[in-house]
């Protein structure tokens, strides 16, 4: 009886160890969060087209092309446009309403961070924009000279009403043909979702 050469007993080894190498990427795509499942063509990946993540950030870019397409056919008429012709984003517009709702009261640059969940350096640079754009200016607080209020100029008062009608008018478009029912449905998944990604 022949003895196995060492080349033989080497290539076993390595076949052996291959094999096992499968079996655990194998039950680690398995485990790990993305689902894949074995066919006989091989692994199938997840249709990321049928995901959350996916559908929001289409339909997130979906009402902003809207949005962007609505205000070009409304040139001149906007009140997205300031004096010196330069745009005023909808995310100043929205700041504005927050002011605006919020005037019994003095708001700070950490209460807008709080009421419309953007960062300190968004709403930094907002803040910046919004003054150079004649929408707000700022004074120093009462309680505390280094914290500056956040104050609307008469001109984005004045242009507040029109502002209103204009996201009204967007709002009614977005929710066109649904139900109330699903609305408060659309709604209650929203809120869902927001507290499984806390």
């Amino acid at each position: 009886m022949t003895q196995p050469s060492f080349l033989a007993v080497e290539d076993s080894i390595e076949k052996s160890l291959v094999k096992i190498k499968k079996k655990l990427l194998t039950l680690y795509f398995l485990k790990s969060n993305i689902v894949r499942i074995r066919t006989k063509e091989g692994i199938k990946m997840l249709n990321f087209k049928k995901t959350i993540v996916y559908n929001i950030r289409d339909l997130s870019n979906h009402i902003s092309h809207y949005i962007q397409n609505n205000d070009e056919k409304k040139v001149g008429e906007s009140v997205f446009a300031t004096h010196s012709s330069e745009r005023i984003s909808r995310l100043q517009g929205m700041t504005a309403g927050y002011l605006y709702t919020h005037q019994d009261r003095q708001v700070i640059q950490k209460d807008l961070e709080k009421g419309m969940s953007i960062s300190k350096s968004t709403a930094s640079g907002l803040v910046q924009r919004m003054v150079k754009n004649g929408l707000i200016y700022t004074t120093p607080s009462p309680d505390d000279a280094r914290v500056k209020c956040l104050n609307l100029t008469t001109y984005a008062k004045n242009t507040m009403s029109e502002i209103n009608s204009q996201a009204e008018d967007t709002e009614r478009r977005l929710q066109q043909g649904i139900s109330p029912e699903d609305l408060a449905t659309f709604f209650k998944v929203i809120d869902q979702i927001r507290e499984n990604t806390k």
